[in-house]
């Protein structure tokens, strides 16, 4: 059981925690402003949101890549890394906070409440 343990816990300390985080709140910032909508509408083109997460992590973890200078052996490491983000922000964290922060209001014109 210690092996296991041990595995694990080299597992988790080889991801990128800064990346994981900040990619979490990126996306959720993004899906939250509803920005890629208005870019839809300016293109005209409608994307579902697992694209667009996937579209964010790409550009993301391309500026994560050249700002911090790794090398190829990291981009593993960015694709685990983001693999276990996506999971953990599907499962936990989009859980929690459906549950406890407010919805943002839909605004509804006066004529559709007669």
């Amino acid at each position: 059981m210690e092996i296991v343990l041990e595995q694990f816990t080299s597992f988790l300390n080889s991801l990128d925690w800064a990346y994981i985080f900040s990619f979490m709140l990126i996306t959720y910032v993004i899906n939250y402003y509803k920005i890629p909508e208005f870019i839809g509408k300016g293109l005209g083109i409608k994307l579902r949101n697992r694209y667009q997460v996937l579209i964010i992590a790409f550009i993301y973890a391309v500026i994560v890549f050249f700002i911090r200078g790794y090398d190829l052996s990291k981009v593993l490491c960015l694709f685990i890394s983001f693999l276990f983000a996506t999971a953990f922000y599907k499962f936990l964290l989009q859980v929690v906070v459906e549950r406890f922060m407010p919805k943002k209001k839909v605004d509804t014109p006066k004529d559709d409440l007669l």
